[in-house]
């Protein structure tokens, strides 16, 4: 995907400062997790990240491009949140391949790549399977 980087970014919310600039590299290919307690910023991080959240300071670069102004669309990213967004209807290799079938992905590359995250996040036995056949966790 590419190197992200966080240049002084900070969140203000009128006068209360919830995120305090921040500096932060992460390289491509690296793993990183954002731990701490109910209310500290996590979440408003990752949507600053995601473009879903506006800035009220400083840069976000992928790959050395600022994308501090894209929309969420035009950043290539992709979130996965705490309560789930599936759609009942179709399977969880379905529900995997709608958002490539949005971004029109070619249909081979979107497969393998929904078997490649399948396999990463121990899906594969699971995707003929509705979302109703799944635990919270699978749904996850």
């Amino acid at each position: 995907m590419g190197s992200i980087a966080l240049e002084k970014v900070a969140k203000r919310f009128g006068k209360v400062e919830v995120i305090p600039q921040i500096d932060l590299e992460i390289e491509d290919g690296e793993f990183v997790v954002f731990v701490g307690p109910s209310g500290c910023g996590k979440s408003t991080l990752l949507r600053m990240i995601a473009g879903l959240e506006d800035l009220s300071g400083g840069a976000i670069r992928i790959s050395g491009k600022d994308i501090s102004a894209l929309p969420p669309g035009d950043r290539g990213l992709a979130m996965v949140f705490q309560s789930y967004a599936l759609y009942p209807h179709l399977t969880v290799a379905e529900n995997m391949m709608f958002p490539l079938r949005m971004a029109k992905i070619d249909k081979a590359v979107a497969e393998e790549k929904v078997l490649k995250a399948a396999e990463a996040l121990n899906l594969i036995d699971y995707l003929d399977r509705k979302p109703s056949e799944l635990s919270g966790g699978q749904r996850q």
